[in-house]
């Protein structure tokens, strides 16, 4: 139970995602709200500016999804503004929420804390906990949602979306961190992870422990990258072939004869050939079009599937160009 303390729809929403990343972090349940594991039942009132004392509370029951959770509470408190402004008094109660009208509707209303079953409950005794035990309890966590995100942002450099895509499933966040174990770049590993190994997923509705594509592997293909062993181009390619059937990156992309072609003499030859066969191109360049240079790098890429150094490339080109 929270204190009063969230105001506005979008707040109550993420608190409850927030609640759910831990309920998953700390095992103890999957937090599915559409299959029960989680239900919300929310308290809203309003109160003008400046006063100090709430309103009168209004309670809607059993929230199944976040999107319901806040739109009912955004709706509610439009609801009960406009109701005060008219000179109407809010009524203590219990509302629904109807999904299909996108409005609450009263259920019950609510006199006193004896509607709301406020009083001790005999079969449940109270039961103290003591410091030194909460102490020691604290110590027994794992590291939870925020303080990974915080370490993420602060530690690894990642941006703040990023840090809350990584630990929004536990699973996910164990997967990356394996990765960096393997000596590969943070903020490399969670564009590969947040981006195309996440539209994977969701497309083919898999979860990060069901696909072959083990965390040192992904470093390998991360690694092959960064020292220009490969283009990012070429590691699109062969990322669904990992995903599927794993195994190293390295041996794949040898196997294939996919490694990038960086080498200066090899790719000035290419590129010589790809200007002799359009002269007419490299006219229009050098008379102003100088946005012809892709279609001249296009072309490097085409003859050699892909392999050309991007970067290597386009510098080479553009000295050939200007003649």
């Amino acid at each position: 139970v929270s204190e009063p303390d969230l105001r506005s729809g979008q707040e109550a929403a993420e608190y409850a995602q927030e609640l759910r990343r831990i309920v998953r972090y700390l095992g103890i349940g999957d937090g599915n709200m559409q299959e029960g594991s989680l239900r919300c039942d929310v308290n809203i009132s309003v109160r003008p500016v400046g006063q100090k004392k709430f309103g009168v509370k209004v309670e809607i029951k059993n929230m199944n999804s976040f999107s319901a959770i806040q739109k009912a509470i955004d709706y509610e408190i439009e609801r009960q503004i406009e109701a005060l402004e008219e000179g109407e008094p809010i009524v203590q109660e219990t509302r629904l929420w109807e999904e299909g009208s996108q409005r609450t509707i009263s259920m019950r209303s609510k006199e006193g804390s004896s509607d709301y079953r406020y009083f001790p409950e005999p079969d449940l005794p109270p039961m103290e906990v003591s410091t030194e035990q909460l102490e020691a309890w604290k110590t027994e966590l794992p590291e939870l949602p925020a303080q990974k995100r915080h370490r993420y942002e602060e530690e690894l450099g990642l941006s703040a979306y990023d840090a809350r895509v990584l630990t929004d499933d536990r699973t996910v966040a164990e997967y990356f961190e394996k990765a960096i174990s393997a000596d590969a770049s943070p903020k490399l590993l969670a564009n590969w992870v947040t981006q195309d190994i996440a539209a994977y997923l969701n497309n083919n509705k898999l979860s990060i422990t069901e696909i072959a594509l083990t965390p040192e592997n992904l470093a390998e293909l991360v690694n092959l990258i960064e020292k220009g062993t490969i283009s990012g181009k070429i590691a699109k390619e062969i990322l669904p072939e990992l995903l599927e059937k794993g195994g190293s990156a390295k041996e794949l992309v040898e196997s294939k004869g996919l490694i990038q072609i960086s080498d200066t003499g090899e790719l000035e030859k290419i590129i010589d050939e790809v200007i002799a066969a359009h002269p007419q191109e490299v006219e229009k360049f050098r008379n102003g079009k100088t946005k012809l240079k892709g279609f001249f790098v296009g072309q490097v890429m085409k003859k050699t599937s892909g392999r050309a150094d991007p970067k290597l490339t386009n510098q080479l080109i553009g000295k050939k160009l200007k003649g």
